[in-house]
């Protein structure tokens, strides 16, 4: 099997572009491009270097504070996901595992069968999850949160009880 690449995709893209979007989106590079002559990296720099980093009236702290702020928001929304992602994993196994074992029609037949079952319940299971779940999510990001207080009283044998630490 021999491959043949074009010689140059850009050109090719180029060419079955619609001439009017080609020629206006070309206008626009120019239009953004800065003069040829004389123009170089360190001219560029030389321009940027009179003008403020930060908008008029904007102090350093409260900056610092934005930042600061926008990067605990991220941190909390990938720790809200990796719990969420921890939850889709234990309801992919109770789904599995209540999906039907003697079912080859459905599935199919050997590892392939398996597979395609597995990815099945691991689709229900995280589409679960992201559902609202059964409340694995909730109760350890509040732990996380609130400490070993936050669960309620008797829940933590229950919650030992479903993740099989009993």
């Amino acid at each position: 099997m021999a491959i043949s690449p074009p010689s140059d995709i850009i050109s090719d893209v180029a060419r079955a572009a619609d001439p009017t979007r080609l020629q206006a989106a070309s206008r626009k590079l120019m239009e953004g491009a800065p003069p040829a002559e004389g123009a170089s990296f360190a001219d560029a720099v030389k321009e940027l270097a009179d003008k403020p980093v930060m908008m008029p009236g904007a102090d350093i702290y409260s900056l610092r504070n934005s930042l600061r702020n926008d990067a605990e928001t991220a941190n909390a929304e990938k720790v809200r996901k990796a719990h969420q992602e921890f939850e889709a994993y234990i309801l992919q196994t109770f789904v599995e595992s209540m999906l039907p074992k003697d079912a080859e029609n459905t599935y199919g037949k050997g590892n392939a069968g398996s597979i395609w079952k597995s990815m099945l319940a691991e689709q229900i299971g995280g589409q679960l999850s992201k559902a609202g779940g059964i409340g694995i999510a909730e109760r350890l990001l509040n732990a996380r949160k609130h400490g070993p207080s936050a669960i309620p009283p008797g829940s933590e044998q229950s919650m030992n009880t479903l993740l099989g630490k009993v």
